[in-house]
């Protein structure tokens, strides 16, 4: 039996390519796409969703800009229906540090009778080697 291909929604993405790396290292199939993917996949472009799901039994979802802004729990309930059409069984959700806005978005992931997770990450120890403060560290300003 085949394992199943997971769908990673971010692949040039801080954990969107930390996620298709560690799962490909473990052997298991993952489509990784990006507005620049073939498929593509584009928050703002509903009609090629379908096409980078096809296949794919569970999906990495990280949601830009991010889940706190208006639309974002509208745009995340289409997604989900766009995913339970397209045979996806498990989503996994990057959230935040449980903005409002973002809880409702997780509402309507823990609401779609599909398998889920909601990761609430707070804050990225890569933000010091590869984010916004390594030119201060580097400087000797951040310490």
């Amino acid at each position: 039996m085949s394992t199943p291909t997971t769908l990673i929604i971010g692949k040039n993405a801080k954990t969107g390519s930390r996620v298709d790396a560690l799962l490909t290292r473990m052997g298991h199939p993952t489509r990784a796409v990006s507005r620049s993917t073939t498929p593509a996949f584009d928050w703002e472009d509903p009609t090629g969703w379908a096409q980078a799901m096809a296949g794919c039994r569970a999906a990495y979802v990280t949601f830009q800009p991010d889940l706190a802004v208006p639309g974002a729990r509208e745009t995340i309930a289409r997604f989900i229906a766009t995913a339970r059409q397209a045979g996806i069984e498990h989503l996994v959700l990057l959230s935040g540090r449980g903005e409002a806005g973002a809880q409702q978005a997780e509402q309507e992931l823990m609401n779609s009778g599909l398998t889920w997770n909601v990761v609430r990450a707070s804050w990225f120890n890569q933000n010091f080697s590869e984010g916004f403060l390594i030119e201060g560290i580097l400087a000797g300003e951040v310490a």
